[in-house]
C-alpha cells in the first residue's frame, strides 16, 4: 500500500530529478540546415513553457524548420512540430505536426494516454506497453542521460503513424566544427531492433551531443522526404 509519506517522497524525488535536466524553459537552439555541403535553411528548437492543464505536467517544445527564401521556389520546407513531454521522464504525452515539404503536406496530432496504454490519433488507436518517445523528444531524453562511451539504450519511438523499437549506442567521442564553434561531442548512433531500415523511423540518424554537463545537440542528421538533412548548431540562447 502506498502511504502519504511514500507519495510525498516520490513527488520530491521526481521534482529533484526534473531539476537535474541540463535544459530548462527558455532555452533556444538555432541550427543551420542543409543537405550535404549546401545550407538551405534553418531549424529552431525552443522550450516554451510548462503546461499543467492535463493529468501530467508537461514540458512544451516547439520545433520549426524553414528553407531560406531563395530556395523556396525550388523546394520549400516549412515544418512545425509542437510537443508536450512529461516534464520528468520526457516521455511523449501529445504532439501536433504541420509538415510542408515541397508538394508533400501532412497535418496530424496524437495523444498518449499512459493510464489506458493507448495512443489516440485522428485515424487510429494504438496499444503501447511502455514508455514512448517522440523523434524530436528523444533528443531531449538523451540529453537527460549522463551517457558514457559504449553505453547502449533501447527506446520506443512513435513517428506519428507507428511504433519502432531502436537501440542507441554512444559510439565515440569526437571533435566537430559547427557555426557555433569547435566542440567535443559524444556521438549517438541508432540501430533498428527489427528488419526495417532506420530511415523509416522519422528520427535522428546520428546525433552529436556536447561532451559536457549541458549535452547540447551540436549536430543532428535526420531523414526528410528530400533526403538526409544535416543540422549544425549556430546559436544557443537561454532567456
Amino acid at each position: 500500500m502506498t502511504t502519504p509519506r511514500k507519495i510525498f517522497l516520490l513527488l520530491v524525488c521526481g521534482a529533484l530529478w526534473a531539476q537535474d535536466h541540463p535544459f530548462k524553459v527558455g532555452e533556444q537552439l538555432e541550427y543551420q540546415a542543409g543537405f550535404r555541403l549546401l545550407a538551405v535553411g534553418t531549424m529552431t528548437l525552443e522550450i516554451t513553457g510548462l503546461d499543467s492543464s492535463g493529468p501530467d505536467t508537461t514540458l512544451m517544445i516547439v520545433s520549426q524548420v524553414r528553407t531560406l527564401p531563395v530556395f523556396d521556389p525550388l523546394y520549400r520546407i516549412d515544418d512545425r512540430v509542437d510537443l508536450w513531454l512529461d516534464h520528468r521522464s520526457l516521455e511523449l504525452r501529445r504532439v501536433r505536426r504541420n509538415i510542408n515539404e515541397g508538394r508533400y503536406h501532412r497535418r496530424d496530432s496524437a495523444r498518449v494516454d499512459i493510464r489506458s496504454g493507448l495512443i489516440y490519433t485522428a485515424k487510429d488507436t494504438i496499444n503501447i506497453e511502455g514508455p514512448v518517445l517522440d523523434p524530436i523528444g528523444a533528443i531531449y531524453y538523451f540529453r537527460s542521460l549522463a551517457l558514457e562511451l559504449g553505453d547502449r539504450v533501447e527506446i520506443t519511438i512513435f513517428d506519428g503513424k507507428r511504433l519502432r523499437d531502436i537501440a542507441v549506442l554512444a559510439s565515440e567521442i569526437t571533435t566537430i566544427k559547427v557555426p557555433a564553434g569547435e566542440l567535443e561531442c559524444l556521438l549517438l548512433v541508432p540501430s533498428p531492433l527489427d528488419d526495417r531500415p532506420m530511415t523509416k523511423v522519422g528520427g535522428f540518424l546520428r546525433l552529436w551531443l556536447t561532451n559536457d554537463a549541458a549535452r547540447i545537440p551540436a549536430r543532428v542528421e535526420q531523414q526528410t522526404n528530400f533526403g538526409t538533412m544535416v543540422l549544425k548548431l549556430a546559436k544557443y540562447r537561454l532567456e
